[in-house]
C-alpha cells in the first residue's frame, strides 16, 4: 500500500456520511420524464471465492411504472436474487457513518481514572445466568442466549418483477423496455454492451410503485436487491449510473470479509480526517458538515476514494452509534450463501461433554419424572443441545470485517468502474484526549486489527464547584450522571439531500487540516460551556431556555411541566370525589 498515511488521510479527507452509493445500473421508465439516482448504497460480502452483492438505490421520478436495470454476473439466475428489507443496509449505514462525539471532563474531586461510555458493556454473564447451556434441573435458570438469538436469512417479497434478459434481449435492452412501454435512457444499448461483452447480464426489475417507500416529494428509497455469484466480483459497474443521473452521485461500498477490510484497486485510497474537534453548533449537523468538508477534498482530489470505516462485525466503534450487526443481519446480506458450501458435520456439530455438575443435575431431573413426560423431557434436552451448538458454530463462522468506501461521482472524476481489493489492518480514530491540550491522535496508521472510524470530537470542559484540597483536571470521558441530555451519537447521513454550503468548515473546525486549508478555529471558551457547567452543577436559570443539547435545562422545564400537569390532574381528581360530610 501506497500511502502517507497522515497527509493523505488529512487530504482527501472528509467525505461521506450516509446515504451513498454509485448505481452499477439505470432506470426506465413511462413517457420522457427523467427518473434519476442520487445515491445508492451497496454492499459487497466476499468468502471462499464467492460473492454476495446487495444494491439499494434511491430514486427521484414520477411514481408511474418503471423498472431497475442492473449489470450482473454471468453466473447470475433468478433463484439467487432476492429483496431485502432496507433496515439491513440502513443499519450498516448508522454503524459506519462518521459520528459526533463529546468528550466531558470529570469531577477534578472525584477520584479514579475518567470512564468512557464504550467500557460499559451489556454482554450476557454467569450473573445473569446466561451459562450457554440448555435448562437443567433449576426451573429458574435462563436457558443458552443463542435459542434466542436469531440467524435465519430474512426477505421481503412483492416490490419487484425480476426479469433476467437472453443476450440478444440485453443488447437490445432499449427495444425489450420498449415492449413494456418504458423508455431506456438515451445511449443504453452502448452503455451496456462492454459488460456484456465481458459475460455479464442484464437483471430487470419492474417496481410495483405502490409498495416503495417515499422520502419526501417525488423521491424513493428502493428495496435493496440482493444477488450472488459463484465468483469473486471485485469490479462494479457503476458508470451505468450515469445514464441516471443530473450532477453527482453519492457512492458509499460497505464491504464484508471474513479477515480484512476492502479498498479501491485502481483509484487512489485515502482516509477522511480523523479526531478533530469541532465547535458544539455542528452536533445535529453532522451531515451538512460533512457535506462541505467533502467538497473542500474533492476540490483537491476529485478521484480519491475515501476509505471511512474498517472495524470487527463483533464490535462497532468508540463510541457506537447503534449495537453491532445481529447475527441474522449477516446471514441476510450473505451470510446464507456461503452457508451452502459449509460441510454437514461444520454445520451441525456434536454438542460439547456435560460438565459433572450438570450431568448431576440431568440425573436428578430424569428421576423426577417418568413414562411420557421423562420421554418428551429427554428429547427437548437433546434438540436444545444440539440447536445450541449449531447456532454457536454459525456465529462463530460469520464474523466479518466490514469496511466502508466513500466517494462522490460524475464523469469527470470516475473514468473507469472502481475495483476492490483485500488490504492490510488500519487503525485510526480512537484513543481519549490527554491533558490540558485534549492531545489525541488523529494519524490512521497500519495496525494489527482494523479498528478505524471517522470521528469529531467537542469538549465540556468542568465549570462546577472544586471542593478539595488536590483537585485533578483534565480528565476526559462519559457524561456525568446529572447529565440530562439527550443520550444520542449524531452522525452524518443522508448527504445527497444536505445543503453542502449551509455550514462552512472554516468557521467550525477547531483542529488544523492544512492539506485542506483550514487553518483551525481558536475554540470560544464558552464554546459548549453551557452543557458543561448544567450537568456539572445543575443551576438555576432565570429563563428556563437552552441551546438544543445542552445538559440539565430541559429536566427543569420538564419537571415544571410535570408539576403543573400533576396539579392540574390533583385537582381533576379532587373534583371528581365526592364531598365528604
Amino acid at each position: 500500500m501506497k500511502r502517507t498515511f497522515a497527509a493523505l488521510a488529512l487530504m482527501a479527507g472528509l467525505g461521506s456520511s450516509t446515504a451513498a452509493s454509485a448505481l452499477p445500473g439505470f432506470y426506465a421508465g413511462q413517457g420522457s420524464e427523467k427518473r434519476l439516482v442520487r445515491s445508492t448504497q451497496i454492499v459487497v460480502a466476499q468468502k471462499g471465492g464467492a460473492s454476495v452483492i446487495t444494491v439499494m438505490p434511491d430514486y427521484e421520478g414520477p411514481l408511474t411504472p418503471f423498472a431497475l436495470v442492473l449489470a450482473v454476473p454471468g453466473d447470475v439466475v433468478l433463484d439467487r436474487v432476492k429483496s431485502l428489507k432496507r433496515e439491513y443496509v440502513d443499519r450498516l449505514d448508522q454503524m459506519t457513518a462518521p459520528r459526533f462525539h463529546e468528550f466531558w471532563e470529570m469531577d477534578p474531586c472525584e477520584p479514579g481514572p475518567a470512564e468512557q461510555i464504550w467500557e460499559q458493556t451489556f454482554k450476557a454473564s454467569g450473573d445473569t445466568d446466561f451459562l450457554g447451556g440448555p435448562k437443567i434441573g433449576d426451573d429458574s435458570k435462563k436457558v443458552a442466549k443463542e435459542l434466542f438469538i436469531p440467524v435465519d436469512a430474512d426477505f421481503k417479497e412483492g416490490e419487484y418483477a425480476l426479469t433476467l434478459l437472453a443476450d440478444a434481449e440485453a443488447r437490445d435492452v432499449a427495444g425489450f423496455l420498449g415492449k413494456k412501454g418504458l423508455t431506456a435512457p438515451a445511449g443504453a444499448n452502448d452503455a451496456v454492451r462492454p459488460y456484456l461483452d465481458a459475460g455479464m447480464k442484464l437483471l430487470v426489475a419492474e417496481v410495483d410503485t405502490k409498495r416503495i417507500e417515499l422520502a419526501g416529494g417525488n423521491v424513493a428509497i428502493l428495496s435493496p436487491l440482493r444477488y450472488w455469484s459463484e465468483r469473486e466480483q471485485s469490479s462494479l459497474p457503476l458508470k451505468l449510473g450515469l445514464l441516471s443521473t443530473e450532477g453527482k452521485q453519492e457512492l458509499l461500498i460497505y464491504t464484508l470479509h471474513p479477515d480484512s477490510r476492502m479498498e479501491a484497486k485502481n483509484y487512489e485510497n485515502v482516509f477522511a480526517p480523523t479526531n478533530i474537534a469541532v465547535d458544539f453548533v455542528v452536533k445535529e449537523r453532522m451531515g451538512e458538515l460533512y457535506a462541505g468538508l467533502h467538497d473542500i477534498s474533492l476540490a483537491k482530489n476529485p478521484k480519491a476514494i475515501l476509505n471511512e470505516y474498517a472495524w470487527s462485525s463483533e464490535g462497532c466503534g468508540k463510541p457506537c452509534p447503534n449495537a453491532p450487526i445481529l447475527p441474522h443481519e449477516l446471514i441476510s446480506l450473505g451470510g446464507d450463501v456461503f452457508e451452502q458450501s459449509v460441510p454437514e458435520a461444520e454445520r451441525n456439530p456434536v454438542p460439547d461433554e456435560l460438565s459433572e455438575e450438570e450431568k448431576k443435575a440431568h440425573e436428578a431431573k430424569l428421576k423426577e419424572l417418568t413414562g411420557k413426560e421423562r420421554r418428551e423431557y429427554e428429547k427437548s434436552f437433546e434438540e436444545e443441545r444440539k440447536e445450541v451448538a449449531r447456532k454457536r458454530a454459525l456465529i462463530a463462522r460469520n464474523k466479518y470485517v466490514i469496511s466502508r468506501l466513500h466517494h462522490r461521482y460524475d464523469a469527470s472524476n470516475l473514468p473507469h468502474d472502481i475495483e476492490l481489493r483485500t488490504a492490510g489492518a488500519v487503525s485510526g480514530g480512537g484513543g481519549t484526549p490527554k491533558g490540558a491540550t485534549r492531545e489525541v491522535s488523529t494519524a490512521v496508521a497500519e495496525g494489527s486489527k482494523n479498528e478505524l472510524q471517522t470521528r469529531f470530537n467537542h469538549f465540556h470542559p468542568w465549570k462546577g464547584m472544586m471542593q478539595c484540597e488536590t483537585p485533578e483536571r483534565n480528565r476526559w470521558g462519559k457524561p456525568p450522571k446529572t447529565y440530562r441530555g439527550l443520550r444520542k451519537i449524531w452522525i452524518a447521513t443522508d448527504l445527497s439531500r444536505k445543503n453542502r454550503a449551509q455550514i462552512e468548515p472554516a468557521k467550525v473546525v477547531f483542529t488544523p487540516v492544512p492539506a485542506l486549508g483550514l487553518t483551525g478555529v481558536v475554540p470560544d471558551a464558552d464554546a459548549g460551556a453551557d452543557a458543561g457547567a448544567a450537568a456539572a452543577e445543575p443551576k438555576k436559570s432565570a429563563c428556563g431556555c437552552r441551546v438544543v443539547g445542552a445538559a440539565g435545562t430541559s429536566s427543569a422545564f420538564g419537571l415544571l411541566l410535570g408539576l403543573g400537569l400533576a396539579a392540574l390532574g390533583l385537582r381533576r381528581r379532587r373534583a371528581r370525589l365526592p364531598a365528604q360530610g
